[in-house]
């Protein structure tokens, strides 16, 4: 089951890009790995080019206004960010670099996070304990855990799943089964829970405990007011669940429109997003066999689970590009867009500009709202496809919108 939750989302992150027919001969075309790709270019680089750009002046734009740029001399992003009630804020990210300054030799890579205090960022000690980080959640009184994989392992293709516990000092390092986390939520101290495609594990203070889900976990989330909550499949069919503090409750499942007939597949679970009135937002992809070569093409699906009801929506295949969501606090939504960050609110969507970086990028990897208020903290990274530029940098936003 490992191996299946790993190869269905590695599936699932091919088929976002959109529609990739095969080659005349059946096959796919050979691509190189972002590692091969990067030291390529690095080998045919001037040394004054591995120097990083000029930090943009900060903040600036008119929707998300950049407020922290990471410029760094290879390779930086953000992977995840949380926001407390208080207004601190916690960005986790990854860094690589060539370990002898050898453009073309062996590289190291490992994780670290930044600290907002609301007057600016510190960045605590090095994340050494996890790598490739997937997952960051806290409670509201700033227990932090990062999610990832254990860097011991990473070289056997094969990593095992880590996870990293911040206690305002240093790291405590803890190991799980399964490295393909879905979802993290933090309820206290003695009460963190995670899941896998296949597998829930819950933190009891000392160690990880297996819990059998009840379906296939795409996505795993909590309330406002601690309650829990896990979105996927079962049987073939997007299936929503919630933690009664006893059991696994299973809903209604969703109607997904038929709107491509017999050629239409399994419709895929990205993310969900629970806010502060009870609406549960899932986000998935709806998969159909398309073209003259039988290639699979995908459409985004937004669900809201309120009342007892379900409200499906089938969106345009361009408008989604991320996988990420979360509440606005008011009933609403926000995501990111092809044009920025939407927010989806009273039935009507309105785009906010994200502002770019010195190198044109700006890729979101995540979301997170400060809980009881309208502040919105999105992180990624600048980076750009020219042959001279083998680097990216981490890139934070924030966005104060106007309430609902």
């Amino acid at each position: 089951m490992r191996r299946r939750a790993m190869c269905l989302g590695l599936a699932a992150a091919l088929l976002l890009g959109g529609c990739s027919p095969a080659t005349d001969s059946g096959t796919a075309e050979p691509t190189s790995t972002p590692q091969a790709e990067a030291s390529r270019r690095r080998c045919h680089l001037d040394p004054s080019s591995t120097l990083p750009p000029t930090p943009p002046a900060l903040p600036s734009g008119d929707g998300a206004r950049l407020v922290h740029y990471n410029a760094y001399p290879y390779s930086d992003g953000f992977r995840g960010v949380v926001a407390l009630p208080d207004g601190t804020v916690y960005a986790v990210g990854q860094r690589e670099e060539p370990r002898d300054g050898n453009p073309c030799g062996p590289r190291r890579t490992w994780s670290y996070a930044l600290r907002w205090d609301g007057t600016r960022w510190h960045e605590l000690p090095e994340l050494g304990e996890v790598v490739e980080p997937q997952q960051i959640a806290a409670s509201d009184d700033g227990d932090l855990w990062v999610f990832g994989h254990c860097p011991a392992t990473v070289a056997s293709g094969d990593p095992d799943g880590c996870a990293a516990r911040w206690d305002g000092t240093s790291w405590s390092p803890s190991v799980l089964d399964n490295p393909q986390v879905a979802g993290a939520a933090v309820l206290g101290r003695n009460d963190v829970w995670t899941a896998t495609y296949d597998a829930l594990y819950h933190w009891n203070g000392e160690r990880w405990q297996d819990r059998r889900p009840p379906l296939h976990i795409r996505a795993l989330n909590r309330a406002p007011s601690g309650q829990m909550w896990i979105a996927g499949d079962k049987d073939g069919q997007v299936t929503l669940a919630r933690w009664s503090g006893h059991r696994w409750d299973l809903l209604p499942r969703p109607r997904i429109p038929r709107l491509y007939g017999s050629k239409q597949g399994e419709t895929m679970v990205h993310d969900l997003a629970v806010g502060e009135q009870g609406e549960v937002w899932v986000l998935a992809s709806m998969y159909w066999t398309c073209g003259e070569e039988e290639t699979q093409c995908t459409r985004p699906v937004l669900m809201r689970w309120s009342g007892g009801q379900w409200l499906v929506k089938a969106m345009s295949k361009e408008f989604v590009i991320g996988q990420r969501i979360v509440s606005d606090g008011a009933g609403g939504l926000w995501m990111v867009v092809s044009r920025g960050l939407g927010r989806f609110t009273g039935g009507k969507w309105k785009t906010y500009p994200i502002t770019r970086g010195p190198f044109g990028g700006r890729s979101v990897a995540a979301l997170a709202r400060r809980p009881g208020a309208a502040t919105l903290w999105a992180v990624g990274e600048d980076q750009t496809e020219a042959e001279e530029m083998p680097f990216t940098n981490g890139m934070i936003w924030r966005l104060d919108a106007e309430p609902a």
